[in-house]
């Protein structure tokens, strides 16, 4: 007897899925329209990879992992299941949430109001509840087994590769800056949290260097060995001895970026992600047996599988891991099927992963500001197969699905930071950005212009930023659009035409100069044009870029509002109150007037034309000369894109009733 443990074939890639807990109904048994209620289900995924198996063949470290009696390699992955309790009366599409650092994505993005968290379980977690109204089963499950292992994330736990009794060893670098002095960093150091770290070999440590640069591309500066050690001193005085961290007594200061070359051993086998996202999926698809536990149970009979359709979705990290799961060949399984139907890929711009890589740091990409060396930045970049100029290489994002036959259908959506700090250029033009590349029948581009990584609060501070960010949102049309890519799978309903900036339109430009670009010169607000370059890069340590193999990058064409003119327009954007930017500059003592990380900037419209001085740009007054006026262009721009399908209907008379509630002071 299993119990709550929903047993498999042991000759499945799945083994078994372990269902912890079952909260039934969950979200205070709240009905959700037509569907009903929701349960939640939550536990772990056991599985295994067939080493030999040409599907697995390319996982980096595979042939070196440990293998079980069967001869293959064994994960273990968190796993949660929101789904109808009644499967029948939910629109039959499994929607696949990929966790960015073991944490949900979809209600942030989805849904009007609180998100939930890790843990959604009361009505008040789920804002408007638009995918539950919808109907999807909500599917999320680890796969990034360097995070330190909460239980609040979802966590996956993968093999560390070995040769023989030796540990496998390799000089790696990591990249280190934070928002307020210390003295002691753990190696494994990312985006303001400690992952788990590679450690180095105690007899190498003292081989190991430390570089801090002034900014990414400014002149190495060496850190004599003796003035730093491996090891935690928060004080900067009392040392205790560690292989995971480092002690710096002058302080690591925000004003600079650090490089540590070391020599790392015991490398996880991180490509397992892909394997075991695509098996979890697949399981859950495909299998019509009681193990299932999205299959349900009438008295003695089992329900048919009420699936009938996958999407994956994903944002930044996970939206970039979702581009690779397709570009490495795992949307098939090991029985040749289609894993995912459609896959949207959010603000990822052109870049890929280094999940399956030696050494794979997940958490860790390229932006302007750092990262420039970080793997899963290097061509392939566009979705049809071209030859790269730069690199000779020939290559395409669907150049496995092709040949395996199991392309998805795909949404590539970008914000208006990826253009600056993700070279989302890239996924449009050639390498060089002389011509527009060919988008694929299967695959639509969608810019949602003038916004930032992830918009901001109305009220959120500048913080390390010399201006406000960018509160522009893109979840209405990302709403729609997530409508119109189960429309396009389940009824062959063709979504928008791609809107996306082009050479052929003109609006792909340099940012520099500023006067060509079109900023306005705004009193008191810096320009700098910096995007992120994307060069060759060497294999040293650390590793460099290569003359003379540079890549082209270009953004976006602004009006002389400083705002951008292509791409899927909000409502906000079409009626602006300010220049919205996907770019933002440090303050002083935070490198500054480099790129702001991932934050944009709003810089607001004066009141009253008296109070304009040298602002070049039109004050409130002078461009809607009363609230109702404003009113009537925000309620005529609403309408317009739920005509061009970027709009839901309720989202339409939302903002309309937003516009008459907001106070413009006149």
């Amino acid at each position: 007897m299993c119990g709550l443990l929903a047993c498999v074939d042991a000759h499945a890639v799945v083994t078994r899925i372990a269902i912890d807990t079952v909260d039934a109904p969950t979200f205070d048994a709240r009905e959700f329209g037509a569907v009903g209620r929701y349960e939640k289900l939550s536990g772990k995924a056991f599985g295994e990879v067939d080493p030999a198996d040409p599907l697995n063949a390319g996982i980096t470290y595979i042939q070196d992992a440990p293998r079980n009696a069967r001869g293959r390699v064994e994960y273990v992955v968190d796993i949660s299941i929101l789904k109808p309790i009644e499967p029948s009366r939910g629109n039959g599409t499994l929607l696949y949430d990929v966790v960015n650092r073991g944490a949900r994505r979809a209600f942030d993005v989805f849904h009007v109001g609180p998100g939930g968290g890790n843990n959604p379980s009361k009505a008040a977690d789920v804002g408007d509840a638009y995918l539950l109204r919808q109907g999807y089963t909500l599917v999320v499950s680890g796969w990034q087994a360097d995070l330190p292992k909460d239980p609040e994330e979802f966590n996956a736990y993968f093999p560390v590769a070995k040769r023989g009794a030796a540990p496998i060893a390799k000089t790696i670098s990591v990249e280190l800056i934070v928002t307020k002095p210390a003295f002691t960093l753990p190696i494994g150091w990312d985006n303001g949290r400690a992952l788990l770290p590679y450690s180095t070999i105690e007899r190498q440590a003292q081989r190991a260097r430390l570089i801090r640069r002034a900014h990414a591309d400014a002149a190495d500066e060496v850190i004599a060995r003796n003035e730093w050690s491996f090891g935690a001193c928060p004080d900067g005085k009392t040392v205790t001895e560690s292989l995971t961290d480092i002690c710096l007594p002058a302080g690591f200061s925000p004003d600079a970026v650090y490089y540590l070359s070391y020599l790392a051993y015991d490398p996880i086998v991180m490509g397992l992600a892909f394997a075991a996202t695509r098996d979890v999926v697949s399981f859950l698809r495909y299998d019509t047996s009681s193990a299932n536990p999205l299959i349900a149970r009438i008295g003695r009979d089992l329900q048919p599988n009420a699936i009938r359709r996958t999407i994956m979705f994903g944002r930044s990290q996970s939206g970039r891991f979702a581009k690779d799961f397709v570009y490495q060949g795992f949307n098939q399984d090991e029985a040749k099927r289609v894993v995912f139907d459609g896959t949207i890929e959010l603000t990822g711009g052109g870049r890929l992963t280094n999940v399956n890589s030696e050494f794979s740091m997940p958490g860790r990409f390229s932006t302007t500001l750092v990262g420039h060396f970080t793997g899963g930045d290097q061509f392939p970049f566009t979705y049809e197969t071209l030859k790269d100029p730069v690199s000779g290489r020939t290559d395409g994002l669907l150049e496995r699905c092709r040949a395996q036959g199991v392309c998805p259908k795909i949404m590539h959506w970008d914000s208006g930071t990826e253009p600056w700090g993700a070279r989302a250029s890239l996924v449009r033009t050639d390498p060089l950005g002389k011509t527009d590349v060919k988008i694929p029948d299967n695959v639509r581009f969608y810019y949602f212009a003038g916004t930032q990584h992830v918009p901001a609060g109305v009220s959120a501070g500048a913080g390390i930023c010399q201006s406000a960010p960018n509160p522009n949102p893109y979840r209405e049309a990302a709403r729609a659009l997530l409508a119109a890519m189960n429309d396009w799978i389940s009824a062959g309903k063709a979504p928008p035409a791609t809107r996306y900036p082009s050479l052929a339109d003109r609006t792909l430009v340099r940012p520099l100069p500023q006067r060509e670009f079109g900023f306005p010169e705004i009193p008191g607000k810096r320009y700098t044009g910096e995007a992120n370059h994307l060069f060759m890069n060497d294999d040293s340590e650390p590793p460099r870029h290569v003359k003379g193999k540079q890549y082209t990058v270009l953004v976006p064409k602004v009006d002389r509002d400083g705002n951008e003119v292509a791409g899927v327009r909000s409502a906000t954007l079409q009626v602006p109150l300010g220049t919205y930017t996907g770019w933002g500059l440090r303050k002083k003592g935070y490198m500054e007037d480099r790129s702001c990380y991932l934050q944009g900037t709003f810089i607001p419209f004066v009141r009253w034309r008296i109070d304009r001085g040298n602002d070049p740009r039109r004050s409130l007054e002078e461009r809607y000369v009363s609230k109702d006026n404003y009113v009537k262009l925000v309620d005529a721009a609403a309408q317009r894109l739920q005509q061009e399908g970027f709009l839901l209907p309720e989202d339409a008379q939302r903002i309309s009733r937003e516009a008459r509630e907001l106070y413009l002071g006149f």
